[in-house]
């Protein structure tokens, strides 16, 4: 199956074709499998019901209504009745009369010769009901029940046999039935004067609304003293409409109707001339194939859905059987094609999906190259071979002024461009700014020349759409692993190489952070991780607003390490989390004593980007907020302006949890990354942190000073505090004070100290009416 979808990836013109060789199986699999009558039958009647019409007005229903046995009293009723009807009737001058009702068995002799007596004094056609039956629930035969002989001698003799489907329904009529080598008509034939293959049957057309045959009472015309003129030149068909009588019978679009009303429908069908031919389900769904596969050999295109294509092709079967039945043409049951249609669609959908996974594990999404999982199955095949790893230095900084369309034709173009130096022509787009490639044998023993040719390779610019850019490239090659190649092309960097080899002094150096790593979690649990507190003051209430946390390690031997250093390992590594609680509760633990001496304060902890993303972190974060005993304090999470906006929605939802649990959010280094003020709007946020480097030269930069001041007015058009951190000296306090800044950060204010100096010089009772010191 794999090799299967390998290959139709590859070919998506195939895949396509498979497709419909898989739906143009099932949709002939369905008829034979008696699948889909009923959806079928809805299909029509949907039809019905747009080209519904009235009744021709030719045929008309004397019915045996409720009214009439009420009136009438006894059943069943003296045959009288029937020859005073006949009499009535004649004398209306209606055109034929045709009856619905049983007349295989003797009443008495007056009453049998009473009817005869009307037949045969008749001035129109008298149509008598024959119909077919079993000769016993035991024996095989059939007999055909007939009207008794002297009614016979003076009428027409038609069938009423009707066959109702395997859901029971009466959607199909015959034009007749044999008994014992006898034709005999049926009774909708005869009254429609229409003649049809014995053996065939048509669809009652479901679309002549049967409310619009006109329809007469028994009992009205009975006691009527004159003729009734809008009976003269009608077809006249009798029978019984009476719930208490039976003889209903369901069909599709109506329900359970009456049996004479069934009949009447079927008359009109062949008066209207829509028995059409029915053609089956095999020529439409051929003709749909064929003009589904023409179109794909002409114009299929697998970057576009097929959706509209198909959408349509729906549409104009729909609307062609319309027309035909409209014009009285044809009919056709168009399910198994629409069928084929569906299941095109899904096939084609599911291969499509199926190959697009099956692709993106072995490519890359930014240039459609195959990517590093590609390059190991290729060394799979070859031995020990030359790796060879470019990595992009400055290709972060193009993020900003490309687009991905740029991106994706610049390292089509790139790849192009090194393909020779390459085995079998193939370019490895192994991660963002990073490719790679299998160094051909030809340069299997001139490594310095291979580079030095990818170096001039790199001097003229790439064509990035209509856009020239110029890569800076340093390249490292390993001959055991693809990971130890990209090492060489760091250390390249690192050492200010054009491209490097990978040796043991990498590894070494690679070694070293893994021991940094492992003495970092050690220095959680022996305590040599431990935090200080930098105060805040408020600049317009003119006291403490709290403090922000900052994490330290005191290392035993290499002594104090810079958090410069270990968060960004701990962020690689993917363990910033554990440290990150442990800042957080001992900031808690701190707070509590703080807010009992002095309630209000907040404590701001800096929570790493990828955290924002970690369900489980922020779950145990709020539950430790939660648990803490703050007393009026409150704690504020500090996210970095480009972690909240990486990834903006999931930042959003992330945010908005927070919140929720009563945890303020600031953006801190405010004005570092990319945004503008109106797109951090879009976040759930309270406070806006500005970053030091706009505080600390504010004063003699008059583009900074005027960003500081922009900044703080916007913000508090958007209700949020602002927070200005970097401030060394009472002038730029005083500058933001007058700017209408919130609260102030910086070394003029405190340098950070540690918990039991800050409880004990910045919450003491002097500090309450102190303003700011250095």
């Amino acid at each position: 199956m794999k090799a299967i979808f390998t290959f139709f990836g590859a070919h998506p013109s195939w895949r396509v074709f498979l497709a419909w060789a898989v739906a143009l199986l099932a949709a002939l699999a369905l008829p034979l499998a008696g699948v889909g009558g009923e959806v079928d039958r809805q299909l029509q009647n949907m039809r019905a019901n747009l080209l519904e019409k009235p009744a021709s007005g030719e045929i008309a229903i004397v019915e045996i209504d409720a009214k009439s046995i009420q009136a009438l009293e006894s059943w069943p009723w003296p045959r009288t009745y029937y020859a005073t009807l006949v009499d009535k009737l004649s004398a209306a001058g209606v055109a034929q009369i045709a009856f619905d009702v049983d007349f295989s068995s003797h009443s008495t002799p007056d009453q049998d010769g009473r009817f005869a007596t009307a037949l045969e004094n008749a001035n129109t056609a008298i149509i008598l009901p024959t119909f077919k039956q079993k000769e016993s629930t035991t024996e095989a035969g059939y007999v055909e029940s007939l009207p008794i002989e002297l009614l016979r001698e003076h009428s027409i003799l038609a069938s009423v046999n009707v066959h109702p489907d395997k859901n029971g329904q009466l959607n199909d009529y015959s034009y007749g039935t044999i008994t014992d080598n006898m034709v005999r008509p049926s009774l909708a034939s005869m009254v429609a004067e229409a003649s049809g293959h014995i053996n065939k049957t048509f669809a009652i057309d479901q679309s002549i609304d049967p409310a619009t045959i006109p329809r007469y009472s028994f009992v009205d015309i009975l006691q009527s003293e004159q003729p009734d003129p809008s009976l003269k030149g009608k077809k006249i068909m009798i029978g019984a409409t009476a719930i208490e009588l039976g003889d209903r019978y369901p069909i599709s679009r109506y329900g359970v109707v009456p049996g004479v009303v069934i009949q009447a429908m079927a008359a009109e069908t062949l008066v209207q001339g829509t028995n059409m031919a029915d053609i089956g389900f095999l020529p439409p769904l051929l003709l749909v194939a064929a003009a589904l596969l023409v179109w794909l050999g002409k114009h299929f295109d697998h970057n576009k859905s097929m959706v509209p294509v198909i959408a349509l092709l729906g549409v104009c079967l729909f609307a062609a059987i319309l027309v035909a039945e409209y014009l009285g043409l044809l009919t056709f049951s168009n399910f198994p094609a629409m069928f084929f249609l569906g299941i095109f669609l899904l096939v084609e959908k599911f291969l499509r999906t199926s190959f697009a996974l099956t692709r993106s594990q072995f490519s890359n999404a930014d240039s459609d190259l195959p990517n590093e999982a590609a390059l190991s199955q290729f060394l799979a095949g070859q031995g020990s071979r030359n790796i060879a790893v470019a990595y992009l230095s400055d290709f972060r900084e193009l993020l900003v002024v490309t687009n991905n369309d740029m991106r994706f034709n610049l390292f089509k173009n790139l790849a192009d461009r090194l393909k020779f130096l390459a085995e079998d022509e193939r370019i490895f787009h192994l991660e963002t700014d990073m490719i790679g490639w299998v160094i051909k044998e030809d340069y299997k023993d001139d490594i310095a020349g291979h580079f030095d040719t990818a170096v001039a390779l790199f001097q003229s610019p790439v064509m990035a759409g209509e856009t020239k850019i110029t890569l800076r490239a340093h390249f490292g090659v390993s001959g055991d692993s693809i990971d130890k190649a990209k090492i060489a092309a760091e250390q390249a960097i690192i050492k200010g190489l054009r491209w490097a080899l990978h040796d043991e002094e990498a590894d070494r150096a690679i070694g070293q952070k893994q021991n940094l790593l492992v003495e970092l979690e050690q220095a959680v649990e022996s305590g040599d991780i431990h935090l200080v507190y930098q105060p805040k003051w408020n600049l317009q209430k003119n006291k403490l607003d709290g403090a922000e946390a900052l994490v330290r390690w005191q290392h035993p031997v290499r002594g104090m390490i810079s958090p410069e250093i270990f968060i960004p390992i701990l962020e690689g590594a993917g363990r910033i989390d554990k440290l990150t609680l442990h800042v957080l509760q001992t900031a808690l633990d701190d707070l509590s004593i703080w807010s009992a001496q002095q309630p209000g304060l907040s404590c701001s902890v800096n929570i790493s980007a990828q955290l924002l993303s970690d369900d489980s972190f922020i779950d145990q974060a709020i539950a430790m907020v939660g648990a803490a005993n703050i007393q009026g304090g409150h704690v504020i999470f500090e996210v970095t302006e480009t972690a909240a906006l990486a990834d903006l929605q999931m930042s959003i939802l992330a945010l908005e949890r927070i919140r929720e649990a009563g945890i303020s959010v600031s953006i801190d280094d405010y004005g570092t990354g990319q945004s503008t003020m109106s797109y951090l709007q879009r976040l759930p946020i309270d406070e806006i942190k500005i970053d030091q480097s706009f505080v600390k030269t504010m004063m003699s930069h008059d583009s900074n000073r005027l960003m500081v001041k922009s900044t703080i007015e916007l913000a508090k058009a958007l209700k949020l505090n602002v927070v200005a951190e970097g401030i060394e000296d009472q002038t730029c306090m005083d500058m933001l004070s007058s700017l209408h800044c919130d609260v102030g950060q910086g070394w003029h204010i405190s340098k950070p100290v540690s918990s039991d100096e800050f409880l004990g010089t910045w919450l003491g009772d002097s500090m309450m009416e102190k303003s700011a010191r250095g």
